[in-house]
C-alpha cells in the first residue's frame, strides 16, 4: 500500500518520533544496558499522535489502526521469543519493538515482514561485530539489542516505501 504523498516526498517525517526515540534508547542501551520506560512511553505516544494526524489527513483511519495492531503483534511475538530463552532478551527490547512497530506498521504487512527479516540479519551481524565498550564492568558480555532493532526498523521503513 502506497502512502499518499501529502508530505511532498518527505514520507520519513511520519516516522520521526519512533526513529528519534529509537536512536536515544539505542545510545542508552549501549551506555548502560537499560531502556528507560519513560522514553518508550513518550515515543509511543508521539508516534500514535503522528499516525492519527496523518491517517486523518488522508481520510484513512485504518492506517493508524494497522500500525497499532502490527506493533502489538510484533511486541507479543518478541515477548514470546524472550520467554522461550529467559535472559536472552529483556523487557526493554520488547518495548523497543513496540516503539519501532508503530512506525513500521504504517507501511503495511510487507514492511513488517521485511523488518522482521532485517531484525534477524542485523541482529546476527550486531552480535558478531559488536564491540563491548563496557568490557570491564558488570555489563561485560551482554550485547545491547536496541540498536539492531532500530536499524532494522529504519531498513524496514525504507523498503516499505519502495
Amino acid at each position: 500500500m502506497q502512502l499518499v504523498d501529502y508530505l511532498n516526498g518527505m514520507w520519513y517525517m511520519i516516522c520521526l518520533p519512533s526513529l528519534l526515540c529509537g536512536l536515544a534508547i539505542s545510545v542508552e542501551d549501549i551506555r548502560s544496558r537499560r531502556i528507560p520506560r519513560t522514553w518508550i512511553a513518550t515515543g509511543c505516544t508521539a508516534q500514535i499522535i503522528v499516525n492519527l494526524i496523518y491517517a486523518l489527513s488522508i481520510n484513512t483511519l485504518y492506517l493508524a489502526l494497522q500500525a497499532i495492531l502490527f506493533a502489538v503483534l510484533s511486541a507479543v511475538l518478541q515477548c514470546a521469543l524472550a520467554l522461550v530463552k529467559p535472559g536472552s532478551l529483556g523487557f526493554g527490547d520488547v518495548t523497543a519493538t513496540l516503539l519501532m512497530g508503530l512506525a513500521v506498521g504504517m507501511f503495511g504487512l510487507f514492511a513488517v515482514v521485511f523488518w522482521w527479516l532485517a531484525i534477524g540479519v542485523v541482529g546476527l551481524l550486531w552480535l558478531v561485530l559488536c564491540f563491548d565498550p563496557q568490557k570491564h564492568t558488570a555489563y561485560a558480555g551482554k550485547t545491547p539489542f536496541a540498536p539492531a532493532l532500530v536499524a532494522a526498523g529504519a531498513i524496514g521503513i525504507a523498503i516499505g516505501v519502495l
